[in-house]
């Protein structure tokens, strides 16, 4: 999710062909990419899914591993997607903003929030907490916008209740934070 000023620069202005670091650089993030996508990624789905199938007969150390496992998976997935995008454009001349930093190491879910899907954060908090007032008018308003935008995050996920609660625990979360 790129904004104008991020992309349109690079489209107006003449691209030279990338030279031998840049390729190299670029078939890097493409092929880091790819090992993020199918050999991370897509061998914990298998394994996720495999348990998420029947969660009913399984212990609850392996609904643990599950849930572990799917979230490595959809890092895989996304940032491994996000590598592939900056590695494709790289080739083609143009620069696309790092969208992952080391989401899981972060030490709260607030900072989380600032290295997960950066694109996706920024254009929340641009388009949607800050018009909404944002923190500038007293702390229950700062409250009730962040759980309005993370349930507006959720549904842009998708159109489902699954969404829309998943979006209302990470608000409710981000909330008992402050």
């Amino acid at each position: 999710i790129l904004r104008r000023r991020e992309l349109l620069p690079q489209i107006e202005q003449p691209r030279s062909r990338p030279d031998g670091d840049e390729v190299l650089s670029a078939l890097g993030l493409l092929l880091w990419g790819l090992v993020k996508k199918v050999v991370i990624a897509d061998t914990l789905a298998q394994l996720v899914n495999q348990i998420y199938a029947r969660p009913g007969s399984q212990s609850g150390l392996s609904l643990a591993l599950g849930t572990v496992c799917f979230a490595g998976q959809i890092y895989g997935d996304f940032s491994g997607y996000s590598d592939m995008a900056r590695g494709a454009a790289r080739l083609l001349g143009f620069e696309l903003p790092l969208n992952f930093r080391q989401p899981y190491l972060s030490s709260s879910l607030t900072a989380f929030w600032r290295t997960w899907h950066i694109s996706l954060s920024s254009w929340l908090r641009d388009y949607l907490y800050i018009p909404l007032g944002g923190n500038r008018r007293g702390l229950s308003r700062t409250m009730a916008n962040l759980l309005a935008v993370m349930v507006l995050g959720g549904l842009w996920h998708g159109a489902g209740w699954t969404y829309l609660v998943w979006g209302a625990i990470h608000g409710v979360a981000l909330r008992a934070e402050w």
